[in-house]
């Protein structure tokens, strides 16, 4: 049931364990493959059920019982609309900050085959493409974190039966059972499903092809942005005459790459938006950057107005740094500090106003990309394959 090869070359390994039956199976598998001296579990409490206490102390007496060692990470999230999608991104921020700390080489997660196939049902009815389509990966990386999936091919069932063998108890979250989620509701029409053929098996088996095909996809992208597309000081930049006529997936998957790689926003752009940025590649901002054109390329960058505290994190700023300066976006502040930036920038106006400077007060110290000396630097990751 338990993807040994997946986990076996990520000593110490972490487990994020909720109490139910997935993530308490994923822990009883792992400690029988790697033994529990070679992991560490963590729980996540949002705090928005009154059981949750409750359930945080079993996962903790159950990493007891199987000599794991174990956290809990206490959160708070604000009732209000997108509750499980704000409870969910805060989880894996969580767990991210959990793994820098902990020293762990990577965290399981208990996604199974149920999973897999209610995901598919989900996307299906909203229409989406291969990529919404496609098994969710056996492994990938967020916040610098590689997370791994060892249950993909194990039914729900069958993780319950061998607990029940064991004697092990795990929660129940009542949500599971709520029809105002539409996972419960893909969950509830499973057996009128398998009834025309479509078993949690070949919905789980179709994924997979899915999967597959988004590799293929994936090489196409990277074989146009080699030839066709390049990072500039952060910037994305694409041949525009050579975008117009390639094909409309790949199109959309290397724009893709770029606005999340450069926003830093895990999910991708919604298609309508897409799309409509496709049809005549205008300037405009979506998902948090700016896209416009500049001579015979259109540039992506990110969007001075959506900036947050946190964008200065993907730069690597060298140079006397003190305690009086701070790292901000130039803006039009800092560029009317700079005598004759036309003649020195690295990067086209508009691309200039995000880019870091460094502030003592009101006061512009340096602004590596539109007045470059040997003393200042800055530099950031190609955003073109960060987001793959």
């Amino acid at each position: 049931m338990l993807n040994t090869a997946l986990l076996c070359q990520h000593i110490p390994l972490g487990i994020a364990l909720s109490g139910g039956s997935d993530s308490s199976a994923l822990l009883t598998l792992a400690v029988d493959a790697l033994g529990a001296e070679n992991l560490r579990a963590v729980t996540v409490n949002h705090g928005l059920r009154d059981e949750a206490g409750l359930e945080a102390l079993a996962a903790k007496q159950l990493c007891a019982q199987l000599g794991v060692a174990h956290d809990t990470l206490d959160l708070h999230v604000a009732a209000g609309s997108g509750l499980q999608a704000r409870a969910r991104g805060a989880r894996y921020d969580a767990l991210c900050a959990w793994a820098r700390e902990s020293g762990v080489s990577a965290l399981a997660l208990g996604h199974t085959q149920n999973d897999v196939a209610e995901t598919f049902m989900m996307r299906l009815a909203r229409g989406s493409g291969v990529d919404g389509l496609a098994q969710m990966p056996a492994r990938f990386e967020r916040e610098g974190t590689l997370f791994l999936r060892p249950l993909l091919d194990a039914t729900r069932s069958d993780l319950q039966s061998m607990l029940r063998g064991r004697g092990i108890l795990w929660s129940t979250d009542p949500s599971n059972a709520d029809p105002r989620f539409a996972r419960v509701l893909a969950r509830n029409a499973a057996p009128e499903l398998a009834a025309l053929g479509l078993t949690q098996e070949r919905l789980s088996q179709s994924a997979k092809w899915m999967r597959a095909a988004c590799e293929v996809l994936e090489h196409a992208a990277d074989a146009w942005i080699a030839r066709h597309a390049q990072g500039a000081h952060g910037d994305a930049v694409f041949d525009l005459a050579e975008l117009r006529r390639c094909p409309e997936e790949t199109a959309g998957r290397v724009l893709t790459r770029a606005l999340c790689a450069i926003s830093g926003k895990p999910y991708r752009p919604r298609y309508n938006a897409l799309a409509e940025l496709m049809e005549n590649y205008a300037g405009r901002t979506l998902h948090g950057c700016l896209i416009y054109r500049h001579k015979a390329t259109l540039r992506i960058t990110r969007e001075l107005n959506a900036m947050t505290p946190g964008d200065t994190k993907r730069w690597v700023i060298s140079g006397p740094l003190t305690a009086n300066h701070t790292i901000a976006p130039l803006t039009e502040a800092g560029l009317s500090q700079i005598t004759d930036w036309r003649a020195t920038a690295l990067l086209p106006r508009r691309s200039l106003l995000a880019s870091p400077a460094i502030w003592q007060g009101r006061n512009l110290v340096a602004a590596p990309l539109a007045a470059p000396d040997a003393t200042w630097s800055a530099a950031a990751p190609n955003p073109l394959h960060l987001a793959k």
